[in-house]
């Protein structure tokens, strides 16, 4: 059943999805660059200190000077003090070292988020069946092959590196120890530079080969990309009924406009404008229109508060087709309009019953 669900995973992720995943914590990890940040830090370290240092320098001058120590407490206390100091010294760049490189792979990765999805209880992470997976699972293949891998490489570049130093092997019997630490620390040294040369390229690849199973996991199926779809853009039957609410609230504040309308012109049965025009009006407005039914209703509306309604089929369908609510007419159809606003002054003057021009 997975492998099906893998196989329904055609679609390149979305930004939404990566975006998320990175905010739970969840990308692409690769140990092998942290631990080739680590091995650099301690290359440089090696490298730095000699074998002036790594024989114990700091200690010299107290079994030299050990005649003019007592072996009273406060003595003793004065040379502990003084040996942890010198100590301390020398510590403290290999200790800064060797924090920043163990910083520095995370950080180049990934910057880290605060997410709570890894601190939250999970049934998964004390199965008995999942603890099994992840050990005799495909990515456990992949750690043993990669360690194994490993494993042989650095074997292979400790011989090759110390190949060249096995006639001298020889003669470690008869060093004395400030030679025999320079020796080591040498071959300890080029030992380290070969390998951070070679776990470079395999850091690369490990990170490469993370990262691409990182963004495969992420991969979408088409339920996926329309569920992601409806969640930002909200279900096709909610805007449905958003757009249905917003339609009749609208369509409510039209209604409300008809009792302040000048005259309602008609088609007489399918069309149905109201128009408004008062006195300082650059040119009349549409308060209202409508068809069939709701043009039945602003004729009702029209009745009920008196207002003119004039019959001209040409004209209303012009004017529905053109004119949006609250928009004023066209240029086009000043003419038709002024007579119409006209004929209804007059009779509104002379207060005589209408009567529907045709």
């Amino acid at each position: 059943m997975a492998e099906k669900d893998d196989d329904d995973k055609t679609e390149a992720p979305s930004q939404k999805r990566l975006d998320d995943a990175r905010e739970k914590g969840d990308v692409p990890r690769s140990t092998e660059v942290n631990a080739w940040f680590v091995l650099s830090g301690l290359t440089i370290i090696v490298g730095f200190y000699n074998s002036t240092i790594a024989n114990g320098y700091s200690l010299s001058r107290f079994f030299s000077e050990a005649a003019v120590y007592s072996a009273t407490k406060a003595d003793l206390m004065k040379v502990f003090g003084e040996v942890v100091l010198s100590f301390g010294q020398y510590l403290l760049m290999p200790f800064c070292v060797a924090i920043v490189a163990a910083l520095i792979g995370p950080l180049l990765q990934h910057f880290p988020t605060p997410s709570l999805d890894h601190a939250m209880p999970k049934l998964s992470r004390v199965s008995p069946f999942e603890g099994i997976k992840r050990v005799i699972g495909k990515g456990a293949l992949a750690q043993f092959v990669k360690s194994l891998a490993k494993m042989m490489i650095v074997g292979t570049v400790v011989a090759i590196s110390l190949w060249g130093e096995r006639s001298h092997l020889g003669e470690l019997t008869d060093m004395d120890a400030s030679a025999l630490l320079y020796f080591a620390q040498s071959a300890l040294f080029r030992i380290l530079i070969a390998v951070v040369s070679i776990f470079a390229l395999v850091a690369g690849g490990d990170y490469l080969f993370q990262w691409f199973s990182w963004y495969n996991r992420m991969r979408m199926s088409r339920q996926d990309m329309k569920d992601e779809y409806k969640q930002q853009e909200g279900s096709p039957e909610v805007k449905n009924k958003l757009r249905q609410l917003r339609r009749k609230m609208s369509r409510s504040a039209m209604m409300n406009s008809v009792p302040k309308a000048t005259v309602i012109v008609t088609n007489p049965t399918h069309f149905a404008v109201a128009l408004k025009f008062e006195e300082g009006m650059r040119a009349p407005i549409c308060v209202a229109k409508g068809l069939d039914v709701l043009a039945l209703r602003i004729r009702k509306l029209a009745n009920e508060h008196d207002i003119p309604i004039v019959e001209d089929r040409p004209l209303a369908r012009s004017l529905h087709r053109l004119v949006e609510v609250d928009d004023e007419i066209p240029l086009d159809l000043y003419k038709p309009v002024a007579e119409i606003i006209g004929y209804v002054m007059r009779l509104r003057m002379r207060r005589r019953p209408l009567v529907n021009r045709k």
